[in-house]
């Protein structure tokens, strides 16, 4: 079932990529790994093969895909275009780590779905879009959330990297050696384009991750551990009065 969707997800990144443009070699190389990984980071939801029998297959499942869907990336940044090892590696380490977060979460959805009557005979079906979704508003911020954080930064100086660092895209693009708010395309489509932003640190985002996920498996092992039996409470039967 993995391998199937690995196909249509392959499939719909090509076409969104060729459509886009983003393979032609007239962009820069940290553009492009980040266009590849950000295309298929919000196509891999739409994909999510869903929850499996258990918590501990669902979890195996979480991180299949995810590095199922890091390494489509990497296949098409090294087939396309020169490519530095170091970078695509980087980059592709990075999607995965968000990939893993989304899809627990969609596990999570879908699971939180399913328990409920009216919801879960559409369950699997609209969680892979509503994960994507989600997760298109979240790397959009630093767009829709822009003039806010413009207005706001006067009493706030933190707010432009605040707004900027929270978003995937921008982690993705510090993974790939980009600078993203240099971009020519966003000096026309953001406001902080043009502003002072200073991104997070590569290590400071590799240990976040690094965390996350450590908290997500250790709620895996701490949900599988059997719980301790209850001792029964005995119970006498009545005694007969005494005559």
């Amino acid at each position: 079932m993995i391998v199937a969707r690995w196909g249509l997800l392959l499939v719909a990144a090509m076409s969104i990529l060729a459509a886009w443009g983003a393979t032609s070699s007239a962009g820069q190389p940290s553009s492009l790994r980040v266009e590849v990984t950000a295309v298929i980071g919000l196509l891999a939801p739409l994909f999510w093969p869903g929850r499996a029998a258990t918590g501990s297959r669902t979890a195996l499942r979480v991180v299949a895909w995810s590095a199922a869907s890091a390494a489509l990336a990497a296949i098409v940044l090294l087939v396309h275009s020169a490519q530095p090892w170091s970078r695509v590696a980087s980059a592709c380490a990075m999607l995965m780590a968000i990939l893993v977060l989304t899809h627990t979460a969609a596990a999570a959805i879908e699971r939180v779905w399913m328990g409920s009557a009216d919801g879960a005979g559409s369950a699997r079906e609209l969680v892979g879009p509503t994960t994507a979704g989600a997760l298109a508003a979240l790397g959009t911020l630093p767009f829709w959330l822009g003039p806010a954080a413009e207005s706001l930064s006067t009493r706030h100086p933190g707010i432009i990297d605040l707004v900027v660092g929270v978003s995937p895209v921008t982690h993705l693009a510090v993974a790939a050696g980009n600078d993203l708010m240099h971009n020519p395309w966003l000096y026309e489509h953001s406001n902080l384009a043009v502003l002072a932003v200073s991104y997070p640190e590569l290590g400071t985002l590799a240990w976040g991750y690094a965390a996350a996920c450590g908290a997500l498996a250790l709620t895996v092992l701490a949900s599988r551990r059997p719980r301790l039996a209850t001792p029964a409470i005995p119970i006498h039967p009545p005694q007969e009065q005494s005559r």
